[in-house]
């Protein structure tokens, strides 16, 4: 009996099974290798192409508005001379937009047809999936797609450029225990509630700075916009509320150091209408497309509080009325309201000032001031006993002509005065600058303070508050002689006709001109730098007030009635010539020293002062260069 050994016969089937099959995958390698390689060099060359499209659109200006629209046809002849010629398996796409940074530090393209801030080029290309592929597609029953989609995308643009800011601030930067009485009835007039800080708590919010880009980043979340998308984030609905909110969760990070000054805030915030729907553009002002560096840069968080308070009150229908004892004033009313809100900072590349300027402006602020009159007392104990002379030489004069008639006169005394004051916006806007380096650069600015108009008579509150009517002040009757014609023993008279025996009145429009000037600003600090402010002062506009109110101008109204009569009316208006004289001296005592407190106190409070406006110039200086790819 014989047995099969594992000799050298049996094991020849074993080796060639495997050689075969080491064979085979050897064949699948190497065409797995030169199918992966070739794709690499198609992937390769269409990113070639796409990198060189982007950066020729890029350097020859290309854009996709109308009327130039030209960025598709230079991304086409790049591609050409690249041997990239389009058909059914080959396409390109160009789109413009803007370059946006995220907290990540990571750069997104946005497209935006109107912007060519940034140039994106799509490149696509189908190719022969591979060799392995084909010979799959032999033995497969169903469809085999034998194409490979290939895309490659490149985002160029010009590397940063030089980046200027304009920042207005609060004229008030000291706060006492009056000043923060003042403030309380202000911000809390304007906000519709009642505050109670103190000067120590208005100091903090004085003295505080915060930076922008972290604010921004705060308000993002706050309102949930993605993070880095500012231009959208401008546009965002948002209440006082939220914009204090964003506040205090960036103070929140500086520990307990601040934690009085939150608090403030959140009194603020208490008392805030959440109802109001507001935008930040507003208040800020930033070129589309900016770079996160150029956001770098600090606030005062009093300013920007301010900022919030007044756009609301643009926004609303409260108008803040201070107690009659605030401005150190008895028997005066103030009543002011917001009518074009303060512009805290504008950021913008100086090169592309013709298209997207950069300006910033104060508030434009209306004030009604109601006067008691101190010397109403006065006149009516002098000029009581002339009225009776007066009734009676009407009576004996009109009982001769008629005795079935008698002409019943009387005297009016105005005992309120208004005055309204219109504060118009002061502005700032850049209007050329250079960069040769950054010790040696600079930036010229346009500085602006706007007319203030000074009214003074009968104001009415809807008219002065409206920002659609025409101002306009209706004459104060400071003393009136009236006239009725009444039937004896009757009370059938005639409507009393105002003036008819004479009197005086008192009305002012007076309008002071604005004033422009230019200034340079001669190596101003970098964005990221703390501020340096210049006023740009107008001519004397405090003093101007005053010498209208000095030179006060009466209207003399003589008496309306004829012949004898009108003669005898006119001896006895005489008689009321001396001190209807003084009375000139006497209104302008009272009015002239409301400005002052009006001016220094109120207005501040507002960031606003009559004689100038202070506006800090940043200016960073970058070379710029040729285009880079940027994503």
């Amino acid at each position: 009996m014989s047995r099969h050994g594992s000799g050298p016969a049996r094991q020849r089937g074993a080796i060639g099974l495997m050689g075969a099959l080491t064979l085979s995958l050897a064949l699948l390698l190497l065409l797995l290798v030169l199918d992966s390689g070739r794709l690499y060099l198609e992937k390769r060359k269409l990113q070639r192409v796409a990198d060189t499209a982007a950066l020729e659109v890029v350097s020859r200006g290309g854009n996709c508005a109308v009327p130039a629209n030209n960025a598709v046809a230079f991304a086409r002849e790049s591609a050409a001379r690249n041997s990239f010629t389009l058909n059914d398996n080959r396409s390109l796409a160009v789109a413009c937009g803007t370059l946006t940074t995220g907290t990540n530090f990571v750069r997104t393209f946005s497209a935006d047809p109107l912007k060519a801030d940034a140039i994106q080029v799509t490149a696509r290309h189908q190719v022969l999936t591979s060799i392995a592929g084909g010979i799959l597609a032999l033995f497969s029953t169903g469809r085999v797609d034998l194409m490979t989609p290939l895309v490659a995308t490149a985002v160029a643009a010009v590397p940063l450029q030089s980046m200027a800011s304009l920042t207005t601030r609060s004229t008030l930067l000291t706060v006492d225990s009056s000043k923060s009485e003042i403030l309380n009835g202000l911000i809390g007039g304007l906000l519709g509630g009642k505050l109670k800080l103190d000067a120590v708590g208005w100091q903090g919010l004085l003295d505080t700075d915060i930076s922008l880009l972290s604010y921004l980043d705060a308000l993002a979340i706050e309102l949930h916009v993605s993070a880095g998308n500012y231009d959208a984030l401008l546009s965002t609905d948002a209440t006082v509320g939220q914009l204090i909110q964003a506040a205090i969760d960036v103070l929140q990070r500086g520990g307990e150091g601040v934690k009085v000054i939150i608090n403030d805030l959140e009194a603020i915030k208490l008392i805030a209408a959440g109802t109001e729907i507001l935008h930040l553009k507003d208040l800020l002002s930033l070129q589309t497309g900016l770079d996160k560096a150029a956001l770098d840069l600090n606030l005062k968080l009093f300013d920007l509080i301010q900022g919030f308070v007044q756009l609301s009150n643009k926004e609303s229908a409260v108008a803040a009325e201070l107690p009659v004892n605030v401005l150190g004033l008895l028997g005066v009313t103030v009543k002011t309201k917001i009518i074009e809100p303060a512009q805290l900072s504008t950021i913008g590349n100086p090169k592309l000032i013709e298209t997207q300027p950069i300006f910033v402006r104060t508030a434009q602020v209306r004030t009604l001031v109601s006067v008691k009159l101190p010397i109403v007392t006065v006149v009516n104990d002098v000029l009581a006993g002339l009225v009776k002379v007066v009734n009676g030489v009407l009576s004996g004069l009109l009982g001769i002509f008629d005795p079935n008639c008698c002409l019943v006169s009387d005297l009016a005394i105005g005992d309120q005065l208004d005055i309204a004051l219109e504060a118009a916006s002061g502005s700032g806007s850049v209007t050329g600058y250079s960069c040769n380096s950054s010790k040696d650069k600079s930036l010229t600015v346009k500085g602006t303070t706007s007319a203030v108009r000074l009214l003074v008579g009968k104001v009415d509150p809807a008219n002065l508050f409206s920002s659609s009517k025409e101002l306009k002040v209706n004459e104060y009757g400071l003393v009136d002689l009236g006239t009725q014609t009444c039937n004896p023993g009757t009370t059938n008279c005639t409507p009393r006709e105002a003036f008819g025996a004479g009197g005086l009145g008192i009305r002012i429009y007076s309008e002071v001109a604005k004033t422009e000037r230019d200034h340079t600003f001669i190596n101003p600090p970098a964005v990221n730098q703390p501020p340096d402010y210049y006023p740009f002062s107008a001519s004397d506009v405090l003093g101007s007030l005053k010498g209208t109110l000095t030179g006060i101008q009466l209207i003399e109204h003589t008496p309306k009635i004829a012949s004898l009569l009108g003669a005898v009316l006119s001896l006895v208006t005489g008689l009321l010539n001396g001190l209807l004289s003084t009375l000139g001296g006497v209104i302008s005592g009272v009015l002239a020293p409301l400005l002052d407190p009006i001016v220094n106190n109120l207005l501040a409070g507002l960031g606003i002062d009559l004689a100038k406006v202070e506006i800090s110039a940043h200016l960073s200086c970058s070379p710029g260069g040729r285009a880079q790819l940027v994503i």
